[in-house]
């Protein structure tokens, strides 16, 4: 874990998000130990693929933007496509993996982005229902 937090580091994440990121795998840890070395392994595998990257970084450089800044909806946009391009049936959300709920409390803009990606992945499986 400490090599993942060292390449995030690399890549340009901020400390804070750092941190927060860290604080999150002790939590994992906790709760699910021996699911660790999978979630290691996707962690590395997801920071491998540029696209995942760059909206990493989005989202990390967005920590401190209003709620209502413009540049979110087209972040929100792009984690939606993201989202389901990756699309699997694990039943959680994979942009979870980009922008967990633990972390988005440190940040409105944050909350604005998980809400908007739940509320667009809870109309796609009503609309999938609905066909």
């Amino acid at each position: 874990m400490v090599a993942i937090l060292n390449r995030m580091r690399s890549l340009g994440v901020s400390e804070q998000r750092v941190r927060l990121e860290r604080d999150s795998w002790i939590l994992m840890q906790a709760l699910d130990p021996h699911a660790m070395p999978q979630r290691i392994r996707d962690k590395n595998a997801s920071l491998d693929d540029p696209e995942t990257t760059r909206l990493y970084l989005a989202c990390d450089q967005s920590v401190d933007w209003d709620p209502h800044d413009p540049r979110l909806d087209r972040l929100i946009d792009d984690l939606d496509a993201w989202e389901i391009k990756h699309e699997r049936d694990s039943g959680q959300p994979r942009y979870l993996k980009l922008v967990s709920s633990r972390i988005s409390e440190a940040s409105p803009a944050w909350q604005r982005i998980l809400d908007a990606l739940a509320h667009r992945a809870t109309q796609r499986r009503t609309a999938g229902h609905s066909s």
